[in-house]
């Protein structure tokens, strides 16, 4: 059971550590190349492990090919999105919007696979639609990453904002689909799966409006592997973690990310976004652990 629980804990602080490095690789090389070369090398990192190692008791069918395109575009939204958010935008309010992908998640799996929410996890969900509206209420006047004052306002969300609401869409769907998928390619191998649907849908995407695809610079290969690293990380850790505990248990744990995320932006990279933003995202950061829970 211990080894559950601190392997949940290791999933949130690589999914963590994630956001900040890939805010960073995306403003380093752009976040269409960030995402691919970081994907391919998680792909990378766990094919033979997943080959070899991973359990698979049941058949791929017909209808495991139809989820594994959904999955594919969900997380052609998610992760696109998410690259381009924290390019353009800022942790403290980008990554509690993101969070809101546990509402969702939770919505398809009560309508789509008969599960019940218990009214501490209808709080938690209401927690996280309140805080989320209140982030991107009074995200209209925050700067974007890196600027020091904040533009006129216009009336308009900035597309980061946009785009971390896309990004909680894309992951909302995204973890249902991986679980109806994990029996037919392993807890390991859907990550991988996932990543090479996600890039078959994408390439053709990227070529037609003639984004750059070339490999990053030797000087911004670190940021964008540690990307894919963390990131693949986290989806390990909760693999191996429900080997030693529930995944009841494990996946709760894994949703601190999005607290971690807020409290490293904030004391670290000292981002202070309006006080009602702040107090949005600590009631979606703080629902996101309830729903889980």
């Amino acid at each position: 059971m211990l080894a559950g629980v601190l392997f949940g804990l290791g999933a949130s602080a690589c999914w963590a550590l994630a956001n900040v490095v890939v805010a960073r690789s995306a403003r380093r090389v752009g976040a269409v190349r960030a995402l691919l070369w970081a994907q391919l090398v998680g792909i990378a990192l766990l094919a033979e492990l997943a080959i070899y190692k991973d359990l698979r008791p049941a058949p791929i069918n017909s209808t495991h090919l139809i989820w594994i395109a959904v999955a594919g575009a969900a997380a052609l939204l998610a992760y696109g999105c998410l690259f381009y958010a924290l390019q353009h935008g800022r942790l403290t309010i980008a990554v509690p919007i993101m969070s809101s992908w546990a509402v969702l998640s939770s919505a398809i799996s009560v309508l789509g696979f008969g599960e019940r929410l218990r009214g501490g996890q209808l709080a938690g969900t209401a927690l996280v639609v309140v805080g989320v509206l209140l982030v991107s209420r009074h995200a209209q006047g925050e700067p974007p990453s890196g600027n020091a004052a904040a533009p006129p306002p216009t009336g308009r969300r900035p597309r980061w904002v946009i785009a971390s609401v896309g990004t909680a869409i894309g992951f909302g769907v995204l973890i249902p689909a991986m679980q109806v998928l994990a029996p037919a390619t392993g807890r390991l191998g859907v990550v991988c799966v996932v990543y090479a649907a996600d890039i078959v849908l994408g390439l053709p995407l990227a070529l037609f409006f003639r984004v750059s695809l070339r490999p990053p610079p030797l000087d911004a290969w670190g940021v964008v592997a540690l990307a894919g690293i963390f990131e693949t990380a986290g989806f390990v850790c909760i693999a191996l973690g429900a080997l030693y505990a529930p995944l009841a248990i494990v996946s709760p744990l894994s949703s601190l990310a999005a607290a971690m995320t807020f409290l490293f932006a904030w004391l670290v990279l000292r981002e202070r976004p309006a006080r009602p933003a702040a107090v949005g995202a600590a009631l979606a950061a703080i629902g996101v652990l309830i729903l889980a829970l």
